[in-house]
């Protein structure tokens, strides 16, 4: 086997692993006949004491994989976020990474159990909302959640077409007397109503909210919790990766945007951790993702939860995550991303499927826009300053938003998305009128 570090602009499916660092390689690598003749490319997702660095791309040749070639691809890439992170942990600084791992790894000083520290852990509740999803992908989300290494969690399913779904059958079937778990039912359609059903059954001190078409890491509910390290901290979001990229629309929803947010710990106010963005608390996107996001249940109800206007399964088709990020910083709240709350989200297979959900992205951001430009006159005021900045933030290719694409990224997929951005409003105005 070869490893080429550019794979090459044409598509082929992508192998994802995941590498923790203080193990040999060779236990986590896949079989040699597993890649034989399918993948052209490999995505390895980076962990160090169970933290992700980071993930390394390279191109495939041949068949299998061989543990030395990776560890230097690796080493090759992310030396730096590696020696860093042992630093920040007080460990010896490796020299360099083999085929057997770290030569030193040490413990973990830096879990989750140690941010938490020696005070009770609070009770969390874990929030699923699903449409529908009686088949297995709920099943499976929900088996992800109820393997949590968190000590104190209840799980709450919201489902969202009672009449028809046969969610709670198949719950009761797939986990038979299982006392952390319950099902709930919230027939007005939206998913911002779903996740306020949840909120309100929910028992525990933190809510933390997820959709029916993720797997779940077993620390994903430990290290939001422990993102709440400080009392403004009101929403703690985590890093979404892709459950698998085996088409091109799964790799062009990445290229979009996808919802991966970065390996940096970061933390937002309207004070002293101000983005420097002239666009910013409108900075879409950088905040998280509503797949994999906590809040304090008494923060949670002085924001008023989510905006049932907004929402998929409403006109307005999205947008009530990026409104409540941003009423929780203009309310003087903290929002904090932990990338160590990991979900891998399963991708829309086929090219219509994405080129319908990039325009209801659209469509749910001039929504969410339009909602906030009728707020007050201060509000439209401040929006209306960014329209210059934001309108380059869209098209210019040099834009952090665009700076990522591929030459080859698609035309449609742009016009796609102002196209929704464009009829955001309309929408807006449908939405609130049928509520």
């Amino acid at each position: 086997m070869r490893l080429r570090r550019d794979a090459g602009s044409a598509f082929s499916p992508v192998r994802l692993l995941d590498i923790e660092l203080g193990r040999p390689l060779e236990d986590v690598l896949p079989l040699r006949p597993v890649l034989g003749g399918t993948y052209g490319e490999l995505r390895i997702l980076v962990r160090l004491h169970g933290r992700p660095l980071g993930t390394v791309t390279a191109g495939l040749r041949g068949e299998g994989l061989d543990a030395a070639l990776v560890a230097d691809a690796i080493w090759a890439e992310m030396a730096g976020a590696i020696r860093d992170h042992c630093r920040q942990d007080h460990l010896p600084v490796p020299e360099k990474l083999t085929a057997n791992g770290l030569e030193h790894p040490g413990q973990q000083p830096c879990s989750w159990r140690s941010a938490l520290g020696d005070a009770p852990p609070p009770l969390a509740t874990v929030v699923i909302t699903t449409c529908g999803g009686q088949g297995s992908r709920l099943v499976d989300t929900v088996s992800g959640a109820l393997a949590q290494t968190y000590p104190r969690f209840e799980i709450v399913v919201v489902d969202n077409r009672p009449a028809t779904s046969g969610v709670p059958a198949a719950l009761r079937a797939a986990f038979p007397d299982e006392p952390s778990l319950r099902c709930v039912a919230e027939p007005r359609p939206g998913l911002s109503h779903a996740r306020n059903r949840g909120a309100s059954a929910a028992r525990g001190e933190i809510v933390a909210f997820t959709d029916d078409d993720v797997e779940i890491d077993v620390d994903w509910l430990a290290c939001l919790v422990a993102g709440f390290d400080h009392p403004r901290v009101a929403c703690v979001t985590g890093l979404i990766l892709p459950l698998e990229l085996e088409t091109g629309a799964q790799r062009l929803l990445e290229e979009f945007g996808g919802y991966t947010k970065g390996f940096e710990h970061r933390v937002w106010d309207c004070g002293e951790h101000r983005l420097d963005s002239p666009l910013y608390p409108y900075t879409v996107g950088v905040f998280g993702s509503g797949a994999n996001a906590a809040f304090r249940a008494c923060a949670l109800a002085d924001l008023g939860g989510f905006d049932g206007v907004l929402g998929t399964g409403t006109p307005s088709r999205g947008g009530e995550d990026i409104d409540i990020y941003v009423t929780c910083v203009q309310r003087g709240y903290r929002i904090t991303y932990e990338p160590g709350a990991i979900v891998r989200h399963a991708h829309l297979r086929e090219m219509d499927q994405v080129h319908q959900k990039v325009r209801d992205y659209g469509v749910g951001l001039g929504a969410m826009l339009t909602k906030h430009l009728l707020t007050s006159w201060s509000t439209a005021g401040a929006l209306l300053a960014r329209v210059p900045t934001g309108t380059v933030h869209l098209l210019s290719s040099s834009s952090p938003k665009n700076a990522s694409r591929s030459g080859t990224y698609p035309p449609a997929l742009i016009l796609a998305e102002l196209q929704g951005l464009a009829y955001g409003p309309v929408a807006y105005v449908k939405s609130r009128a049928s509520s």
